[in-house]
């Protein structure tokens, strides 16, 4: 595989373009008293993995109401703390020295512009613009991209190919002309698969379960210098 062959590129963010090990830690200990609350929240996403609930309306009512329960409290609450505090603490987290941005990410962004390559973010959370120039990468290299996306937005969860084939159909590329780029065979390789998309899996602190061997796995430093040479 040729990473320069494609045409198009969909960065996972959260683990790609940053080594998120050790995240939730830095969450939990920014806000002990809310443990409840973000244990919660994962806890609802890894039972929707892969659900597509056709709609972000159908997406936030269904998700705020399973991690309601497990947070001990009303969905309502729930979604007034993640909409107005959790994300905003995840950017606070992302400008701390453990959690910048690899190395040469805004050169990559700028050889692939430069090259005629479409690139897209699409990562599991909101606000990827804001946590990306968090964790240092210019707001140069962001304007280069075709969009922004996350699963809440188009209402399903990693790996469902639904956001997948769309995001190929915003960039006006053929699902079999995009490369996928992330840190989780269950997540990203998985829905790339099924999407007829080709994946890269970038290697982190925090060892990952591989699915399928017939995709290329390395760091970040070995995927940039493939690039760029």
């Amino acid at each position: 595989m040729k990473p320069l062959d494609f045409k198009a590129f969909i960065f996972d963010f959260d683990g790609t373009l940053y080594d998120n090990s050790g995240i939730a830690k830095a969450l939990i200990l920014g806000n002990p008293f809310r443990f409840f609350f973000m244990k919660a929240e994962r806890n609802a996403r890894r039972i929707f993995k892969g659900r597509d609930f056709e709609t972000p309306e159908n997406f936030k009512r269904e998700y705020y109401q399973r991690a309601a329960k497990d947070a001990f409290t009303n969905p309502a609450s729930f979604a007034h703390w993640y909409e107005d505090r959790y994300i905003k603490r995840m950017e606070r987290a992302l400008r701390k020295k453990e959690f910048h941005a690899h190395p040469k990410v805004d050169e990559v962004f700028e050889f692939l512009s430069k090259a005629g390559k479409k690139i897209a973010l699409y990562s599991d959370y909101n606000s990827i613009q804001e946590r990306a120039l968090a964790c240092g990468i210019k707001q140069e290299s962001l304007n280069l991209c075709q969009g922004f996306y996350s699963s809440e937005s188009f209402g399903c969860l990693k790996p469902a190919p639904r956001a997948f084939l769309q995001i190929a159909a915003y960039m006006e590329t053929r699902p079999k002309d995009c490369l996928v780029v992330g840190d989780r065979d269950d997540t990203d390789g998985f829905g790339a698969r099924m999407s007829g998309m080709s994946f890269v899996q970038i290697k982190t602190k925090r060892p990952r379960e591989i699915l399928d061997d017939n995709h290329p796995v390395m760091s970040w430093g070995e995927f940039a210098a493939g690039i760029l040479g």
